[in-house]
């Protein structure tokens, strides 16, 4: 199917039906994903015609009226790929003739501003991940699909007065699991790139062109996430007792004392470092669920801290009363990532993700192709795909983060987000990873380094 012509409607390979009938004064028309956002977006532009004709303005046109709340189905190549509803209008009348901008976003964006279980209930016990966002998306219609284990049940499931999203998000931290929507009505629950692009990238090549944003505004070097929890540590038993004597040595078990044993519980953080950032740039992010609160993840710990980060004195021996930057070590380890699957998930696990989507915000490519497909199929985010850029000098995999196609006066294209392979995976970091390794000081690399 031709993807030269805007203006040959019956041949368009991008459709759009709002209300349930086809929109064809269209001029411009985007619809796209990104893993950043649960839901889809679109954006169409129309010569309005339906009102120049309420307006008085003679068109002698039939065309949709389109209202707020409408519902949205957008085919690509007849395949579709978003069913949402309409959110935002602008209208514009001028030197007689109406035009209008109609935007919005899929299914799931009611999840993005909506509260969960308003009239109950507020907790769920011993429930699955699956299970309780199943819960929770159930009254908006959406369906719930997983390809991921999800781990165990949570003991504890609290809500708080807080968009939905918001609250699925926490809960798919605490397991590693990545939650997207599908576009159509769909909730998934799965892992970044696990399944690769039908195409490739190549600049000079089939690359029209390509935006770069590089900000340290999002890079830290030193991401922390804090939090006090519930001891489930504490003995059976109290350790007074009425008509008891005083014990010669502090109470213990398992060789480590009750108050030792109830500082780990309660005063629990993670700390994750990431080594491309030369300057001293923390920033802290508080717990805001029982992520600390099985007794696997309180008796594991929490992680050591290097030298750096205590803010020691290389040549004065220990002074941890203030950070010295000029006395700074520049060659700082990254955190360690996950030891192995099975390994409680602690606040340690938050603290890595938090500095791999940070740093991903700050770090931004995006790379326009033309026509709407690679290879007779659709550009599709969460995908690997194969980049050789001559201009970056970037030569390796990258993750398709987001996707848009893009159809107007100038033709049809597909603009790609490409982040780091790790940025979106909550149990690795780039030290147990291969990414597109960089050959040349052009400009940034993805990672925020200089090779």
């Amino acid at each position: 199917m031709s993807e030269t012509s805007l203006h040959a409607t019956a041949t368009r390979p991008m459709r759009i039906f709002i209300g349930g009938s086809e929109v064809t004064n269209w001029t411009s028309l985007e619809c796209g994903r990104d893993l950043a956002d649960i839901c889809g977006v679109f954006r169409v532009e129309i010569d309005d015609a339906a009102r120049d004709d309420a307006a008085g303005f003679s068109s002698g046109s039939s065309a949709t009226l389109i209202r707020e709340h409408m519902d949205v189905e957008i085919r690509v190549h007849e395949t579709v790929v978003f069913r949402g509803w309409v959110d935002d209008i602008d209208l514009r009348v001028e030197d007689g003739h109406a035009s209008g901008v109609a935007s919005g976003r899929d299914r799931a964006g009611d999840l993005v501003d909506c509260t969960g279980n308003p009239v109950g209930p507020a907790e769920y016990r011993q429930i699955h991940l699956m299970d309780v966002i199943g819960s929770l998306v159930k009254p908006f219609g959406l369906s719930i699909d997983s390809d991921v284990d999800t781990g165990a049940p949570f003991t504890l499931v609290a809500l708080d007065v807080e968009p939905v999203m918001s609250t699925i998000e926490k809960l798919s931290r605490q397991r590693g699991v990545l939650v997207v929507s599908d576009g159509v009505g769909g909730i998934r629950l799965t892992q970044a790139g696990v399944t690769r692009a039908p195409g490739s990238l190549t600049f000079p090549g089939n690359v029209q062109s390509i935006e770069a944003r590089i900000s340290v505004q999002d890079h830290y070097s030193d991401i922390w996430v804090k939090g006090a929890f519930r001891s489930v540590l504490r003995p059976s038993s109290g350790t007074l007792k009425a008509g008891g004597a005083p014990a010669d040595a502090p109470l213990s078990a398992g060789g480590i004392s009750f108050s030792e044993q109830e500082s780990r519980s309660v005063v629990r953080y993670g700390h994750a470092v990431d080594p491309s950032v030369p300057r001293y740039r923390p920033r802290v992010w508080l717990a805001a669920t029982q992520s600390g609160g099985s007794e696997t993840t309180q008796n594991a710990g929490n992680p050591p801290l290097d030298a750096d980060v205590a803010g020691y004195l290389k040549s004065q021996g220990l002074n941890p009363t203030a950070y010295h930057a000029s006395a700074r070590s520049k060659k700082r380890k990254p955190s360690k990532h996950r030891s192995s699957p099975s390994a409680p998930w602690t606040l340690q696990d938050q603290a890595g993700w938090r500095m791999r989507t940070t740093r991903a915000h700050g770090t931004a490519r995006v790379y326009t192709v033309p026509g709407l497909t690679t290879n007779d199929e659709l550009w599709k985010p969460n995908t690997l795909v194969a980049v050789t850029d001559e201009y970056s000098g970037i030569y390796g995999d990258m993750l398709i983060a987001a996707v848009t196609w893009v159809a107007d006066d100038q033709g049809y294209r597909t603009r790609l987000s490409l982040v780091s392979t790790d940025a979106f995976d909550i149990k690795e970091d780039a030290a147990g990873q291969k990414p597109g390794r960089r050959k040349s000081g052009h400009i940034s690399g993805w990672d925020g380094s200089r090779s």
